[in-house]
């Protein structure tokens, strides 16, 4: 299993994604379930062009990124 390394910056920002992400699921009814699939940004917007795409009749979400 690999270890992923944080910072304080990095584990603020997770725990306050989990608390949005936590509201957005009470709000929409849509719970996402994941299991090592978090990627986590290094440097401040670094995620600025991503999107998601999604797939209702799989379940699939998987961000994209501009550069991929």
């Amino acid at each position: 299993m690999a270890v992923i390394e944080t910072n304080p910056t990095i584990e603020t920002n997770y725990e306050q994604f989990v608390a949005e992400l936590t509201a957005l699921t009470r709000k929409y009814g849509v719970a996402i379930q994941s299991v090592g699939g978090v990627i986590l940004a290094d440097q401040a917007g670094e995620f600025r062009d991503v999107t998601y795409v999604a797939d209702i009749t799989s379940g699939d979400l998987y961000p994209q990124f501009a550069d991929a």
